[in-house]
């Protein structure tokens, strides 16, 4: 069997953050790649279709996860970890973490009810701490992707 590759850090990182809801992603842990596939790129492989029925450039994500549906050796990991991760509890972590007590308080109180996530991103740059937030969301995203990794056995590199 040939030598497993390690997996780029910030390709986990950047799936985590992309974390579209009809795509899977997995990890070929051989190569080291990481894998995108749509839920009709899936479901055309589960339903066996035809090939042709697909515009050339999907062919090939169906192709593969056809090789994934029919992986005996264990070769890819699911990736999908869009409930794994939790965004709104990292938004929590970092207001708890603030040392501006009045931009801790007023946080808390933009990120209840609908439209969290906009009044809370509106909020943190109209106050100069967004490159705060992205450095503290990068570092534990980084921190949760490591974990999972050691947790699956997949080695990776930064």
């Amino acid at each position: 069997m040939n030598a497993k590759k390690p997996v780029k850090l910030m390709d986990l990182v950047d799936e985590i953050e992309m974390k579209m809801d009809d795509t899977y992603t997995y990890i070929n842990s051989i190569t080291g790649e990481v894998i995108t596939l749509s839920r009709e790129e899936i479901g055309a492989a589960e339903d066996e279709m035809s090939l042709e029925r697909f515009p050339e450039w999907q062919r090939e994500n169906i192709e593969r996860a056809m090789q994934i549906l029919e992986d005996e050796d264990g070769i890819y990991v699911d990736f999908t970890l869009r409930n794994d991760f939790n965004e709104y509890k990292l938004m929590e972590d970092f207001i708890g973490a603030l040392e501006d007590e009045e931009i801790r308080e007023k946080l808390s109180e933009e990120i209840q009810g609908r439209g969290a996530f906009r009044r809370f991103k509106d909020y943190i740059t109209e106050h100069d701490v967004d490159k705060q937030w992205y450095a503290y969301k990068e570092r534990k995203l980084k921190e949760f992707v490591i974990e999972w990794c050691k947790e699956h056995d997949i080695e990776i590199r930064t």
